[in-house]
């Protein structure tokens, strides 16, 4: 007649107890225990501060870089030790530990000791990883039997309020963090409103979220947030209604910044993303704005010689031109049909001296025969994967 203990997750044991509320004690006691290195680190926690507004920036002692890792981690895993309906008075207290101590790592100053610094990075991951686990925690479980009986007992309504509110308190954090050092901040909160339905107070959420990350591609932070819309906006493809909402509200300005931004070819990978994730019916307002962002890009022989940067975003504008051609011709063509004289003329330039360059490139090779051949479009690059390696 004890009480059975569900399976452990992840790397941490359930806590054991021959009750139900002997194991919620013992993870509000651990809790208390994984705190200490936070409390100890950022002694700001100890005050009943809201979330909305978080301690003044400080450096982190560089000796408790690998307790605090441990710490939100541990403090995010303990709740899965209970069921579900047991674990959610817990997890308020962890998201706001986790989302102080990620708002306290991304407004300390870098370290500069390589030993340092790679702990700052494990902690930084920790954080993130940490956001993502008690996302899940709040998620509508994958069996249907399940996701029924949650509804029926009312557990389903009180896990969607918690994500709305916890998504609403992290983006209360990213507002009040300096746009300088929004970049791990985002990343958390574009983790969690990953699994926000739009709707209700889910929707302001959203266009607050949308809107700090408009601050920040508009700044010399750019680069950090091209990074984390690639990342996000390849984690929602399968979310139509929000990812059409992240791209109506974000494109016009990652278009804006690819001519003089500090991040050009994260802004092109940002919009290649956006094409291939799109839908039919999108796409050819989407390849209207793209294309000509495309060419503008390509080098040509009367600019003179390319910077690194500009040849590395010349060639990714070539390879994109073919691959988007071959995705969706009847958009292409309609794109191309609206180009202004300027454009078209650059286009085919740009065009014939990528493919004279080539011919030169298989002349000087021995023994290789040189054949004439026409610029044709063919796909050369998956954009999909550039959420990886941006």
């Amino acid at each position: 007649g004890g009480y059975a203990a569900p399976p452990p997750t992840g790397d941490l044991v359930p806590p054991l107890g021959r009750s139900p509320a002997d194991a919620a004690r013992l993870v509000a006691a651990a809790q208390q225990l994984c705190a200490a290195p936070a409390l100890r680190a950022i002694p700001a926690l100890r005050a009943p501060a809201s979330l909305c507004q978080p301690p003044p920036p400080q450096p982190l002692p560089v000796a408790e870089l690998r307790p605090l890792a441990l710490a939100v981690q541990a403090i995010a895993t303990l709740p899965d030790s209970l069921p579900a309906g047991a674990a959610l008075p817990y997890l308020p207290t962890a998201f706001t530990v986790v989302l102080r101590v990620t708002h306290a790592v991304a407004t300390s100053p870098p370290v500069a000791d390589p030993p340092g610094a790679a702990a700052a990075a494990a902690l930084r991951e920790a954080c993130l990883s940490s956001v993502a686990t008690l996302r899940r925690r709040c998620a509508p479980p994958a069996d249907a039997d399940e996701r029924l009986e949650e509804a029926s007992s009312g557990l389903a309504v009180a896990k969607a309020t918690l994500r709305t509110s916890a998504a609403a308190s992290a983006l209360e954090v990213l507002q009040a963090t300096p746009v300088a050092s929004r970049g791990l901040m985002l990343r958390a909160v574009l983790a969690l409103v990953e699994g926000l339905p739009l709707g209700g107070g889910a929707t302001a959420v959203h266009t607050g979220v949308a809107a700090a990350a408009r601050e920040m591609v508009a700044s010399e932070t750019q680069g950090e947030a091209h990074a984390a819309l690639l990342a996000f906006l390849a984690a929602i493809k399968e979310q139509p209604d929000l990812l059409h909402f992240y791209l109506t509200e974000l494109l016009p300005d990652v278009a804006a910044s690819v001519k003089t931004g500090c991040d050009r070819l994260g802004a092109i990978k940002l919009l290649l993303l956006a094409c291939t994730l799109s839908s039919a019916e999108a796409a050819p307002a989407l390849f209207s704005l793209t294309l000509p962002l495309l060419i503008h890009g390509m080098s040509v022989a009367a600019d003179g010689p390319p910077s690194k940067v500009d040849a590395e975003l010349s060639a990714v504008a070539h390879a994109a031109l073919t691959a988007l051609a071959s995705r969706s011709a009847d958009a292409f063509r309609a794109s191309v049909a609206n180009f202004s004289t300027e454009t078209r003329s650059r286009m085919e330039v740009a065009i014939r001296e990528e493919q004279a360059k080539k011919q030169r490139a298989v002349a000087a090779s021995p023994g290789a025969a040189v054949t004439a051949a026409k610029p044709k479009i063919a796909l050369k690059m998956d954009f999909g994967s550039f959420s990886a390696k941006a």
